[in-house]
């Protein structure tokens, strides 16, 4: 059986046939607000799934979960655009709207304004299943990263 009270940590305990006693209540000292009251008047939606996401950290709060991208395209690179170049990464921040469309493109870290514009170019067919905040779609940010070695 498995029980949770408010914050508290899960507590797992053996079912056993004798009927169960009602939890003792503590009081706080005078002058100590009561953590757990003052917390029961706004409770926190849960964190995770309902089978457990967590492997430490709290039980409660708020849930984020990144944007992921739906629909993608790769750089059209030839190896000639390669040519002289040593192995490396293209990395570009990019910002994603609420509606998962790629709203802001940054270059991060570059290997040169030819192989940058096609991988800007690639990113504009590029469409994300929003983050969101407890089910919320929000904005957010992420780094796309694509390594290039020349053959």
């Amino acid at each position: 059986m498995i029980e949770s009270h408010g914050k508290s940590p899960l507590v797992w305990k053996r079912k056993s046939n004798r009927p169960e006693k009602a939890p003792k209540q503590n009081t706080p000292a005078p002058g100590i607000e009561n953590q757990e009251t003052a917390s029961a008047a706004t409770p926190a939606p849960p964190a995770g799934s309902p089978y457990g996401s967590l492997t430490e950290g709290p039980s409660a709060g708020t849930e984020v979960r990144p944007a992921l991208p739906i629909t993608t395209s790769e750089p059209r690179v030839s190896p000639d655009d390669l040519h002289g170049l040593t192995e490396g990464n293209v990395v570009i921040e990019i910002t994603i709207d609420e509606s998962g469309n790629i709203v802001a493109r940054t270059v991060v870290q570059s290997l040169g304004g030819a192989i940058d514009e096609k991988v800007l170019a690639a990113l504009e067919n590029w469409h994300f299943r929003p983050a969101t905040r407890d089910g919320v779609p929000i904005p957010s940010k992420q780094d796309v990263v694509y390594h290039f070695k020349p053959r």
